[in-house]
């Protein structure tokens, strides 16, 4: 997920808090069915600085109702998982913003033989489109994301893995975005991976993407209508110790735009993830981050961002958990066309939440949670202040 995600900050927290506490209940059942209800206060809904008459601050209460079901089965070597559900949307004032989303996960893990397996994946998710930069005159505009594909592993040996996938991804919009418009893509990739005695591996891939754009916005210069885009990735996971993990990732990505040379970008990717459980009751996890995000604007042609995160978890009891988490983000828009005046602009995002997770009965969880989000920006009505409050309750027969 890049910096213009599709859910706004506010509803991921939202969702973690949502999900937080199910995995407990009723680990053994195949199949279950999920009601969940959640309340969210947005000061800030357009993400607005005030500072423009077309845009006030607004703030609002979001009521999410949520009735879905997950099945996880085995059969021989075969497991299929499924998690769907329909998402009610409903503002208290902006009502123009309502809608149901319908959001699932299908996996088939196959299985052949122990030595050639593989999954086959289909996806959907519905989300309002985030404020933080899809700004202007407030709108609803719901985006539409698609993949399916499938992925094989063939083991070599006692410690080689030969890896592959194929995917396709599409991503539609209810109204065209300029920034980050409509595509559709097809992703292949090919690899290895090394497995440690410890534990540990190592695994590189090449991934080769093909992509469409759909749905320009008319005024926007050099819109291209095809990518071509190459990615050379390292991953490795080390088991420090018993209570120290770290999960990395570190790439180089090049995207081109045949006939728009001045859309091109490439440089470093990747993700350094540490968890550290120094007790049984407390957990503590960093990530930092950096990625290449498209951004098709005439002032700029791509994101280059990088991401700092901390999240700490204390389970007073079996049942109860409270969390904490700080979240900082530095945009930086890069690659100005031809013509058009660069304006540097440089967007620092800080965040941070508390949480509680309250699981009374293994069926039954309920959450609280805050937090304020902060933009500062050197480009004049870029910033932005905002605060929210949710409340959830999820029950799971």
């Amino acid at each position: 997920m890049g910096p213009l995600s599709r859910a706004t900050p506010a509803l991921v927290a939202l969702s973690v808090l949502c999900t937080a506490g199910q995995s407990r209940s009723d680990e053994l059942d195949t199949l279950n069915i999920i009601a969940r209800q959640a309340f969210l206060y947005d000061s800030n809904v357009f993400r607005s600085s005030g500072l423009n008459a077309a845009n006030p601050i607004r703030s609002d209460t979001l009521s999410m109702s949520v009735l879905g079901v997950t099945l996880d089965k085995r059969y021989s070597l075969q497991r299929i998982e499924l998690d769907a559900n329909v998402t009610s949307y409903r503002y208290r004032s902006t009502t123009y913003l309502d809608f149901n989303a319908l959001n699932y996960r299908g996996v088939w893990h196959w299985s052949l033989t122990p030595r050639l397996y593989g999954t086959l994946r289909s996806t959907q998710n519905e989300q309002l489109n985030t404020y933080d930069y899809f700004d202007g005159v407030p709108r609803r505009n719901i985006g539409t994301d698609r993949l399916t594909g499938g992925s094989v592993e063939a083991v070599l040996g006692r410690d080689w893995r030969l890896l592959g996938g194929l995917e396709r991804q599409t991503r539609s919009n209810e109204q065209p975005i300029a920034q980050q418009g409509d595509y559709s893509l097809r992703r292949l990739s090919t690899g290895l991976r090394y497995l440690f005695p410890s534990g540990s591996s190592i695994s590189y891939r090449y991934l080769d993407v093909r992509g469409d754009y759909q749905n320009r916005v008319p005024g926007v210069s050099l819109s291209p209508n095809t990518f071509d885009q190459s990615q050379h990735e390292v991953r490795f996971t080390w088991s420090v110790s018993e209570k120290t993990t770290l999960d990395a990732r570190i790439a180089h990505l090049s995207r081109e735009h045949p006939g728009y040379a001045a859309r091109d970008y490439s440089g470093a990717v990747g993700e350094f993830d540490v968890q550290w459980a120094p007790t049984g009751k407390l957990r503590f996890q960093a990530i930092a981050s950096r990625g290449l995000t498209s951004n098709l604007s005439n002032t700029a042609s791509y994101l280059s961002s990088t991401r700092f995160v901390l999240n700490s978890f204390w389970s007073l009891t079996s049942r109860t958990v409270l969390s904490a988490g700080f979240d900082r983000t530095r945009n930086d828009f890069e690659g100005p066309l031809p013509g058009f005046a660069d304006d540097n602009r440089e967007d620092t995002i800080n965040s941070v939440r508390v949480g509680m997770r309250w699981t009374p009965l293994n069926a039954l969880s309920l959450g609280a949670g805050l937090q304020r989000t902060r933009r500062t920006s050197n480009v004049y009505g870029a910033g932005y202040v905002n605060n929210s409050a949710t409340l959830d309750a999820s029950l799971r027969f």
